[in-house]
């Protein structure tokens, strides 16, 4: 198989599109992790009654205003160009991170840095999911999935980070404020709390650092790079007829049943999401007094949020959309039914219910825009995924 130039400029820009993505996942993949610590830090430095139940919602707000304004990424591309829009969204991204170290003595400042950060991210993550399946049109379960794997793997990554930074001594939550609720502890060691706001400082580094090389190597495909790409056998799996495209204008597409099929079952499996990055930790911490073992479930969660985003869009090359979507749908429900018996479990039954949920959900983010494309079409492709994407902003509601 010979390699050509425009096959090597693929992959080089689905690499930076999957590290763009890593680099902008932060706010709704690792706040889970760090709820615990955002929390303890607001009661015990500044007083604040808040507590994890009343915070659970940042990273559901984040989602909704990450589904329902995704589409204007199509707006500020055509005002700004491609390249100035995602330097533009970028530079407020990191801006909006290195501000929780001033803000995060107060939750309202926190509740509208992180309505920025949701809307940023967005923004990033259509457009890197459209250019990736743009170079890839024969393959764009598995663009998508690869493009998508680096927001999974935000949740390992920054999880991993802060919890290392703020707690390497493996303090366990230790003062219990309400009577009637002793399972509902924070943190109240001094050299632990210290360190929550510097975490935000780091982690605005590292994406800094990543969405600058994204940005460099990312472009969208030129009209002879196209025509390449379609006849290039490295981008041909099977000869699916769905692969054959129907290019719907947008208002079309939302007219069509396929359309609202796929918005109720991507809006549904993303409440099982949502609730496992959210308030997986919280529920462990009921029965499991080992804060480093939460940690690493939730950073391993994280790993598996990327690997499911990239196998479930592999296999959607292989069966089909409908066909992966049926396999994916009935093991979540399965996993979702049975998952408060890991407190009769312990440790293990927890560890293997919270990963392989989070594997099995993790599958919409690689469908749901290789859905968009496979059956709609290429053009405003920014659009037809947005719309799409509005699902996982009702399905967040409904949590």
């Amino acid at each position: 198989m010979t390699w050509t130039d425009t096959d090597l400029k693929a992959y080089k820009v689905l690499a930076a599109c999957c590290l763009g993505n890593l680099a902008s996942g932060f706010p709704v993949n690792s706040f889970g992790t760090v709820l615990l610590y955002v929390v303890s830090y607001l009661r015990e430095e500044h007083g604040s009654d808040v507590r994890s139940s009343g915070v659970s919602f940042v990273p559901i707000m984040c989602t909704i205003i990450l589904s329902v304004t995704m589409f204007t990424g199509s707006l500020l591309e055509y005002l700004l160009g491609y390249t100035w829009s995602l330097i533009g969204v970028s530079a407020v991204f990191i801006a909006s991170l290195m501000l929780n170290f001033v803000a995060l003595n107060n939750f309202g400042a926190i509740v509208v840095i992180y309505c920025i950060l949701g809307y940023c991210e967005g923004v990033l993550l259509v457009t890197f999911l459209s250019t990736a399946m743009e170079w890839f049109p024969r393959k764009r379960g598995l663009a998508a999935g690869v493009s998508a794997l680096g927001s999974g793997f935000s949740g390992f990554v920054f999880s991993a980070i802060q919890s290392a930074f703020i707690n390497p001594w493996n303090h366990v939550p230790d003062h219990a404020p309400y009577q009637g609720y002793p399972d509902e502890k924070y943190f109240s060691q001094k050299d632990l709390l210290k360190r929550v706001p510097q975490s935000f400082l780091i982690v605005s580094a590292v994406s800094c650092v990543l969405l600058s090389i994204a940005i460099t190597l990312v472009s969208r495909p030129t009209e002879d790079e196209k025509n390449q790409l379609v006849g290039s056998k490295l981008k041909l799996i099977n000869s699916d007829p769905l692969l054959i495209e129907a290019d719907y204008q947008p208002l079309k597409m939302v007219k069509s049943l396929h359309f609202w099929i796929f918005f109720i079952v991507f809006g549904l499996g993303r409440c099982d999401f949502i609730f496992m990055n959210s308030l997986s930790k919280v529920f462990g911490e009921s029965f499991i007094n080992n804060d480093h073992f939460l940690a690493t479930t939730g950073a391993i969660g994280g790993l598996m949020n990327g690997c499911g985003r990239f196998a479930w869009g592999s296999l959607s090359d292989i069966l089909g959309i409908q066909k992966t979507l049926m396999i994916q749908t009935g093991t979540l429900t399965l996993l979702m039914f049975s998952f408060y018996a890991t407190k009769l479990g312990g440790q293990a039954m927890y560890f293997v219910w919270v990963s392989a949920i989070i594997f099995t959900s993790a599958g919409g983010f690689s469908l749901l825009p290789a859905a968009a494309m496979t059956f709609f079409g290429n053009k405003n492709s920014k659009l037809k995924i947005g719309f799409l994407y509005v699902s996982q902003g009702v399905g967040a509601l409904l949590q």
